[in-house]
């Protein structure tokens, strides 16, 4: 039997899903029937790509704009997002921040800068959906945590303690929610692309000389698409990854 993931009748949401991989990750979901809240902080083209996702793929699709380092605010964010488009099935933290320095620079506001968003952040959203699971008694629930290679090692050449050590701190608090949670029938997992040509990444096209040191780094020789990180996160999403 083939896989047909159908995500039809049910609402998920993404964060910083306008963009890079959380940005084929939302395709991918539209593209499965879902109805689609995006959830960006300053991204002023959220709003349009919202429509036109929801243009070419027939499905609903909202941008919600809120900075998920602001618990009371991302609570308050993911009622109104129930309320507007009814019980939230699956919920993908993508948003984050990266920073690339010399550790013997940097300061607390560096720390703060990458761990405000990519972990307290990503923690306050995935309280939020859980709660209103609990709440609501929904036992089908599905969070998944955008997390990267770098979390189990280091890069040659890419100074970023803070983003590295940021994402190493997600993979172990999905571990205990995961822990936490499996009574409610809520899953957390998480997805840990490797290095992958988004648009942050696209500089590197006009100094082949980088490329050709970072794709050598890579088993297959070539950096992954984003497209290429959005299967796994739809399939955690989906009933074919249930813990039942």
């Amino acid at each position: 039997m083939v896989w047909q993931i159908d995500f039809k009748g049910k609402t998920i949401v993404v964060t910083g899903g306008n963009r890079g991989i959380g940005l084929a990750i939302s395709k991918q979901i539209a593209q499965a029937g879902a109805s689609l809240a995006i959830v960006y902080r300053s991204s002023k083209d959220a709003p349009e790509i919202a429509k036109k996702l929801s243009d070419e793929y027939g499905v609903r699709v909202e941008a919600y704009q809120c900075d998920v380092a602001d618990q009371a605010k991302v609570g308050e964010l993911f009622q109104k997002i129930w309320d507007d488009m009814g019980s939230i099935a699956g919920l993908v933290c993508n948003a984050g921040v990266n920073a690339k320095r010399d550790a013997l620079d940097l300061t607390l506001d560096d720390f703060n800068h990458h761990y405000l968003p990519n972990v307290w952040g990503v923690f306050t959203c995935a309280q939020a959906v859980a709660r209103l699971w609990v709440k609501n008694q929904y036992k089908n629930g599905r969070i998944v945590f955008v997390s990267s290679s770098v979390a189990e090692m280091a890069v040659q050449g890419e100074n970023q303690a803070f983003y590295n050590s940021s994402k190493a701190a997600i993979n172990n608090i999905a571990q205990d929610l995961a822990m936490e949670w499996a009574k409610h029938g809520i899953t957390v997992n998480c997805s840990s692309p490797g290095f992958t040509m988004t648009d942050m990444n696209e500089w590197l096209k006009s100094k082949p000389e980088i490329l050709k040191t970072v794709e050598g780094n890579i088993m297959l020789g070539r950096a992954a698409e984003p497209e290429e990180q959005a299967g796994p996160v739809v399939f955690l999403l989906s009933d074919y990854a249930s813990c039942e």
